[in-house]
């Protein structure tokens, strides 16, 4: 644990506080403010896995839409958006005008998901097991969550959560258990924010979201 350890926490404290602030964006799996306050960061990960479950267990059949279809509803209810769209734009959330904010986060939500539909698309037997939690800071909580093989071997896919007005929510997800996908996101998209603007970031999430679909169909 050790160094790494530390600089995860470091790293953790950094993203909390770029996003820290009121952002509201009605929709689904928003609205249900007292549902979802009652839930524990490991219910959330228990909800997720579930979902992820059931669209690879039925992936084929589903196909990439189905898929998409499938997991939106569990994403909209375990993910926190808004919150995640923020700090992936860091600096440049303030410079955007409020129509702006909201497309970026309904765009940032489809190409989430479009990205688990695309990931999660086959079945071998493959369980999920959750190993504990971990407090980070700002009051934060780290979710131990592991995808294990039918080899035994365990695959992490840690995820980070903060409770909001809508209650706990994953804010990041830690792919074996050390690369931080919204810190990836946020060195992209601030990168092309300032080489292409705003409409830039847009056209460039929304063909992401396109390759997803033709890849996954094709």
């Amino acid at each position: 644990m050790g160094c790494g350890f530390a600089l995860r926490r470091t790293m953790i404290a950094g993203l909390l506080g770029l996003g820290l602030g009121s952002i509201c964006l009605a929709g689904p799996g928003v609205a249900r403010v007292a549902a979802a306050a009652e839930e524990a960061p490991r219910t959330v990960a228990e909800k997720l896995d579930a979902g992820l479950l059931e669209a690879m267990k039925n992936a084929k059949t589903l196909g990439y839409d189905g898929r998409y279809r499938t997991l939106e509803p569990v994403l909209a209810e375990t993910f926190d958006f808004p919150f995640m769209a923020r700090v992936s734009v860091g600096r440049h959330w303030r410079k955007m005008s409020e129509a702006e904010q909201a497309r970026l986060v309904k765009v940032f939500a489809r190409l989430s998901i479009a990205t688990f539909a695309a990931r999660f698309d086959g079945y071998g037997g493959e369980t999920f097991e959750i190993a504990g939690e971990e407090p980070q800071p700002r009051g934060a909580v780290l979710v131990l969550n592991r995808l294990i093989k039918t080899n035994g071997k365990a695959v992490g896919i840690n995820l980070l959560m903060r409770e909001g007005e809508a209650g706990w929510r994953i804010i990041d997800v830690f792919l074996d258990a050390k690369f931080s996908e919204l810190a990836t996101k946020r060195s992209e998209y601030t990168a092309v924010i300032e080489r292409d603007g705003f409409p830039g970031l847009l056209e460039a999430m929304e063909k992401k979201i396109a390759n997803f679909a033709a890849t996954s169909e094709g």
